[in-house]
């Protein structure tokens, strides 16, 4: 096995008995702590496979986290909530991180779809693709006192050459829609006491070029086995019964 690498032991009947992750040296136990937030009360996993999301997500050090996996599966919903807590967390000097960078392709740099003019500022512009984190926040205007209180940023990947994220969470969401290029830009852009989150599914690809030169792919092939790595793929929507029915019509 390789470093940060999780295996789901099964008995006969196929139920999972056991779950671990090699450190390099064991096989030592999944573990999580529940998230006790005043913003969303108590959040656990609800699948196996979130069980190992949460313990990638709480292991400070991986610093470097790809969650991918079908629709509903919780990638969002687990990233936001496990980062709001931390920045909360953070203002108590019980976490490092002091926001959130919020990043999402739209861009006009290299084989991606131009922002346009600006003429309310970027982050009205952006602020449609910021939406999941409102829906957690349970308003449009929470979303936007946390980001005028610097706590969350709304980055715009044609602009981010050049910038230096210390004490951030990153959350790189709809990472299918990325070229080896843009994967390699923003994992350049953490800084110290920071992750990086890649979210995405590779089935829900929009143009050609991501197929082709796949960002999450390249990061997995060549990141695989990397202390600083690690990676969890989702398997069972669990946003509802009729969101499921999704699957059924492709």
């Amino acid at each position: 096995m390789e470093v940060n690498q999780y295996l789901f032991i099964k008995n006969n009947t196929g139920e999972i008995i056991e779950k671990r992750k090699w450190d390099g040296q064991n096989l030592i136990p999944l573990k999580f702590k529940t998230i006790d937030n005043y913003r969303f009360n108590k959040v656990k996993p609800i699948n196996d496979e979130q069980f190992a999301l949460f313990d990638l997500l709480q292991d400070e050090t991986i610093t470097v986290k790809q969650i991918t996996g079908i629709w509903g599966g919780g990638k969002g919903y687990c990233a936001l909530t496990y980062a709001l807590d931390a920045i909360d967390k953070g203002e108590k000097g019980k976490s490092p991180y002091h926001k959130i960078v919020l990043v999402r392709n739209n861009v006009e740099v290299k084989d991606s779809v131009p922002l346009g003019a600006l003429p309310q500022g970027a982050n009205e512009k952006l602020l449609p693709y910021a939406m999941p984190a409102a829906d957690l926040l349970g308003s449009s205007l929470e979303l936007m006192r946390l980001i005028d209180d610097g706590k969350i940023e709304l980055l715009h990947l044609g602009f981010a050459r050049g910038r230096s994220f210390d004490n951030a969470i990153i959350i790189v969401d709809e990472s299918e829609n990325l070229t080896s290029e843009h994967v390699a830009l923003l994992v350049s852009r953490v800084g110290k006491n920071s992750i990086i989150m890649f979210l995405g599914d590779t089935n829900q690809t929009d143009k050609v070029v991501f197929e082709k030169n796949s960002g999450l792919d390249r990061l997995n092939s060549r990141l695989f086995g990397n202390r600083l790595y690690g990676c969890v793929h989702l398997v069972k929507t669990e946003r509802s019964e009729t969101a499921a029915l999704a699957s059924l019509l492709y």
